[in-house]
């Protein structure tokens, strides 16, 4: 079922690209939330999210029902992370969670023990007025303006131009990382823009499973082979097997094996050896690396999870470290 959005278009978030610690007096630099992007349409009487990949996903955070009431000038479409926070800092396995859950019960059980928090940082629209051509500055300050914070909606704060001081304070917190913004830039939806700078504090990529591996001795399910997608094709990141639970190797068997296809999903031959059966490149997971190696593979991954929430069209290539 479409998102409904109301009288507002329905638009895909900015991004950012890939960048070291830096300081800049025209860029503005905020916490890099570890969650789920979400765009909120919020009217009069209700509000509705919808994920970068445009999936609706209202049904799965009652709690953030609410948000239209926190919000000056509607009909307004706000920009941010939908997050769930363990002793001050987001969890990403608790939300993940959560977005797994069916059933009415269920889910507001959740809303109830693991809440939800929207984590504003970007306002596109304002009493149905278009915002994405005015510079940050003046949305940040409208933004400021909309919002009466509370425990479902906060808005992101952060420093302007010591970028590296303060993503030192946040990797000492735990946190991801940070965003830089440039001060001057215009909203530009769709676009991974270098007017948007992502520091990340470990390196972590979301993939496409291309195939798996059966495990041996105690292990069910012995590795994830992951694929990202170039523009016109998957090319092949390498494989994953370390950090899943026993649970998630038995629930990834059973819905890879509704995926088998009889071959691979790109030219290269044989990549991660014998023994692969081939799924179709529709899941999506996250994994955290240590580097790559010369060719680009992932050195040393580790799984953190299934990415429900993302489009494999939408999961580009790992960047080579030297």
């Amino acid at each position: 079922m479409a998102p409904m959005t109301g009288p507002l278009p329905l638009l895909r978030p900015m991004l950012a690209v890939s960048a070291q610690p830096f300081d800049h007096p025209d860029f503005y630099f905020e916490v890099k939330w570890d969650g789920y992007r979400c765009l909120a349409y919020l009217g009069e009487s209700g509000t509705s999210l919808v994920s970068r990949n445009q999936k609706d996903i209202t049904a799965y955070f009652p709690d953030l029902a609410g948000l239209h009431r926190r919000v000056r000038g509607k009909p307004a479409l706000l920009d941010g992370e939908i997050t769930v926070l363990r002793e001050g800092r987001p969890s990403f396995a608790a939300l993940q969670s959560r977005a797994r859950l069916t059933g009415g019960d269920r889910v507001a059980r959740a809303a109830q023990s693991a809440p939800a928090l929207y984590m504003a940082f970007d306002i596109l629209y304002h009493g149905g007025a278009p915002l994405l051509e005015l510079p940050l500055t003046a949305r940040m300050a409208t933004l400021e303006q909309a919002v009466n914070p509370d425990r479902e909606i906060l808005i992101s704060e952060g420093v302007r131009e010591r970028g590296t001081a303060f993503f030192r304070a946040c990797v000492e917190k735990g946190l991801e990382g940070v965003v830089g913004k440039h001060l001057d830039g215009r909203y530009l939806p769709g676009t991974r823009s270098p007017l948007w700078k992502k520091i990340r504090a470990t390196r972590e990529a979301d993939l496409v499973i291309c195939g798996y591996r059966q495990g041996k001795g105690g292990r069910v399910l012995g590795s994830l082979v992951l694929g990202a997608w170039d523009g016109e094709e998957f090319i092949y990141q390498g494989m994953v097997g370390t950090g899943l639970t026993r649970a998630e190797e038995l629930t990834l068997l059973e819905k890879l094996a509704t995926l088998e296809n009889a071959k691979a999903p790109w030219k290269e031959t044989n990549p991660g050896g014998a023994g692969v059966k081939w799924v179709a490149p529709v899941m999506v997971c996250r994994v955290q690396y240590l580097t790559t190696t010369g060719r680009g593979l992932l050195r040393h991954p580790v799984y953190l999870g299934l990415r429900e929430d993302k489009a494999p069209q939408s999961c580009g290539p790992v960047l080579r470290q030297g």
